[in-house]
């Protein structure tokens, strides 16, 4: 059986449908059946994730991403791919759930940075990604210096993943005050319509990367 790759979606559905087009952009193939075999459960309706990291919320999305990490699991994936990166304060939790391997989505960006020698990075995230440090400890395990943007461009980030997730055209301009040397997209809906740049770090890019790197381990 080829490897089959799980993929835990709908966190938001756009940054889903972009990281399932990376993928396929990503592949070389010659026939249409060397293509990776993939499952996508896409599951909007999980609580959101940054209102329960900052208190503002007590409906935990643990619940939701468990089960869908352990229905993949049981309908044959041998490994899964989470296009959310404010997802990954749970990620210890959902290894622990199932027995296939998780692509850590944070640890795989901060590799990819520190392969190019990078010694610091701005971080353009959610509240949830930045109160809860898990990518602040991915950058700074490898020595790594990490930034935010000062509140009131926070305030401004966060409305435009909001507005993305809603499916509100957000100009591809709107970022372009925010970036400081090199910036990673530390939220997926930014990789949807951020500009293409050698100083801007494309976390969907780095997991649809990583994700073929898997399966053809599995392979």
């Amino acid at each position: 059986m080829k490897p089959l790759l799980g993929i835990i979606g709908g966190m938001g559905t756009q940054a889903t449908a972009c990281f399932y087009e990376t993928l396929h952009n990503f592949q070389t193939i010659t026939t249409e059946q060397e293509y990776l075999d993939i499952l996508l459960y896409s599951i909007p309706s999980t609580p959101d994730r940054t209102a329960f990291i900052t208190g503002q919320s007590k409906e935990s999305p643990l619940v939701n991403l468990i089960h869908a990490a352990k229905t993949l699991e049981s309908a044959g994936a041998t490994c899964i791919a989470i296009p959310c990166v404010t997802s990954h304060f749970f990620y210890s939790d959902l290894v622990k759930a199932v027995n296939i391997p998780i692509l850590n989505m944070l640890d795989e960006t901060a590799a990819f940075v520190a392969g190019k020698g990078i010694g610091k990075v701005c971080l353009l995230a959610t509240d949830g990604t930045i109160k809860g440090k898990a990518f602040h400890s991915a950058f700074e395990k490898r020595g790594i210096e990490v930034c935010v943007p000062p509140e009131e461009n926070q305030k401004k980030l966060m409305t435009i993943i909001y507005d993305i997730k809603c499916g509100i055209d957000v100009s591809r301009d709107a970022l372009d005050c925010m970036l400081e040397g090199v910036t990673v997209l530390g939220c997926t809906e930014l990789c949807i319509f951020a500009k293409k740049s050698d100083n801007v770090i494309n976390t969907l890019d780095v997991l649809a990367a990583s994700a073929l790197r898997q399966a053809r381990c599995c392979d």
